[in-house]
């Protein structure tokens, strides 16, 4: 799935920004994971212009060009409603957690699933 740019995400509700150091405006973005909350926001995970940078940004700032669902991902329907779609991994309890933490099974997981999603060996 890829998206592309077409509204500055902002960090605070409300604050004017003319640019994002983590994404920009009219560049296309391939899509890691979605989060969409009950009656809610729905988020988008993505690898940021840093190349090395997972992030979680405003889905109302990105329009979708290429709609195919990556083959690893899986679908989670959470507590409150909270629906999930990413790889499997990376949707369980405490995954992250554990990957910020540096557990290196974690690592192995976010780097074997960005290598499948993204066709490469590495996030950018």
């Amino acid at each position: 799935m890829r998206v592309v740019c077409v509204d500055v995400p902002v960090p605070v509700i409300g604050m004017e920004v003319e640019s994002s150091p983590w994404v920009t405006l009219d560049r296309e973005y391939v899509v890691l994971a979605i989060s969409a909350e009950a009656g809610g926001r729905v988020q988008l995970q993505l690898v940021t212009d840093d190349k090395d940078t997972l992030g979680w940004f405003d889905a109302g700032c990105f329009v979708c060009v290429e709609g195919d669902v990556p083959s690893t991902w899986v679908v989670r329907l959470g507590e409150k409603g909270l629906l999930e779609l990413g790889p499997e991994a990376w949707l369980a309890p405490g995954f992250w957690e554990a990957y910020y933490d540096g557990d290196a099974s974690a690592a192995d997981a976010v780097e074997s699933q960005l290598a499948a999603i993204l066709g490469t060996g590495s996030p950018g």
